[in-house]
């Protein structure tokens, strides 16, 4: 498993994560210290996610035809400028347009980073090397807001924009120097490096039951993300007088548990029902947004978020990440973690924008209480447009080839 091509993909996935982790408590606050309101401080943690929903669905088409490393620099490139950007200016709107060029930025690099992964993983091991890979994705989110909060009550804003910036150029540098432009794939001896790439058609992609369900499931979940991870901080803050370094350690420890658990969780997800595998995860992710409403104490807020959004969050992010590495195998592997970035943009959009209106009308704890609804709601749409056999198994394949040929 661990190639050459793996190990750098893990080195710029942790840097990048790790890049934009440092920043993602900090944009918030800054926000609120320029007078930003509500749903303006939910645009400086979401407004990425309005140009990757636009960015992301061609991007994941076009990188299945020529390529995928050059747009992977592209996309590292517009964090970099974005990180030196946030470090000059004193102006909301400018903080929230540099927020949005990162939207092209994450559009490009985390869902093609994952189809380099998605091509090497053989058949029946999809979740083991989803999971193995998670932990690098995840430890850079979980160690960022540590990072951050000490860096910001050390030394300001503006040193924690110098490293972020100081991360994403790592990341390049390695994906410059050491990725290949193309892989074989793993999952099938007939592919080889060298064949040529027959993509689905869009009518294929756009109706297949299976990528809807995941982009239901990822979009209930980002919504969840983007309305509890813009207000999380000042919550903790204003309420609780939390410092920057505790809300780093709240932030932290769930991708940190999440990202430890990812090895864990990918044979799981190979041996049982990846569907129920989702549902549990989804289940336990809301119990913990619920719990974090109920109660003002750091220590419980700090459970509920480590406890219920981390451990959920890996058992359902590697088990629907293993699906899709078996729809991306008949529609794309780029054009299917693509899509799923589409979800994840739009799910955070939505999430800050409604989380903004919800905490200026009705206070924090509401906006948690929704994110757990619609982290339900996306599970519960996803299980009714799987049901039936799961895309990998034979029975799949069956229907799959017949649906191929009635449409050829």
């Amino acid at each position: 498993m661990w190639s050459p091509t793996v190990i750098t993909l893990a080195i710029a996935m942790f840097s990048a994560t790790l890049g934009v982790g440092i920043v993602a408590p900090v944009l918030p606050v800054r926000a609120e210290e320029l007078g930003a309101s509500g749903a303006e401080v939910g645009l400086t943690f979401s407004a990425f996610a309005l140009t990757q929903l636009f960015v992301s669905p061609f991007t994941g088409r076009i990188a299945d035809r020529y390529g995928r490393k050059q747009f992977i620099l592209l996309g590292v490139a517009t964090y970099v400028i974005a990180a030196l950007g946030w470090r000059e200016t004193g102006s909301i709107e400018v903080v929230i347009a540099l927020r949005a060029l990162t939207g092209i930025g994450s559009g490009l690099v985390f869902s093609l980073v994952l189809s380099y992964i998605g091509d090497l993983a053989p058949s029946g091991q999809e979740g083991r090397y989803m999971g193995v890979f998670g932990v690098f994705e995840f430890l850079g989110f979980g160690l960022g807001p540590v990072i951050s909060g000490v860096i910001r009550d050390l030394a300001g804003f503006d040193a924690v924009f110098l490293t972020m910036a100081g991360m994403l150029t790592t990341s390049g540098l390695v994906i410059l120097a050491f990725l290949p432009s193309s892989v074989a794939t793993r999952h099938d001896e007939a592919d080889s490096e060298d064949a040529p790439r027959q993509l689905a058609s869009w009518g294929q992609v756009l109706g297949d039951r299976f990528l809807q369900a995941l982009f239901a499931q990822r979009v209930g979940w980002a919504f969840a993300f983007g309305s509890a991870f813009s207000f999380l901080a000042i919550y903790l803050e204003d309420e609780i007088g939390a410092t920057a370094t505790m809300v780093g350690f709240v932030l932290a420890g769930q991708e940190l548990l999440g990202g430890l658990l990812q090895p864990a969780f990918g044979p799981v997800a190979d041996r049982y029902d990846r569907r129920w595998l989702v549902v549990i995860g989804g289940v336990v992710i809301a119990l913990g947004y619920v719990a974090m409403a109920l109660t003002t104490e750091y220590v419980l807020i700090l459970a509920a978020f480590v406890g219920g959004a981390g451990i959920g969050s890996a058992l359902m992010g590697v088990s629907s990440m293993a699906i899709q590495v078996d729809v991306g195998r008949r529609l794309g592997m780029a054009t299917t973690m693509s899509f799923a970035s589409t979800g994840f943009a739009a799910g955070v959009l939505l999430g800050s924008l409604v989380g903004g209106v919800i905490a200026d009308a009705a206070g924090t704890e509401y906006v948690f209480l929704t994110a757990a609804a619609a982290n339900v709601v996306g599970v519960l749409v996803f299980v009714v447009r799987t049901l039936g056999p799961l895309p990998g198994t034979a029975e799949a394949g069956e229907i799959a080839h017949e649906s191929t040929a009635a449409g050829s």
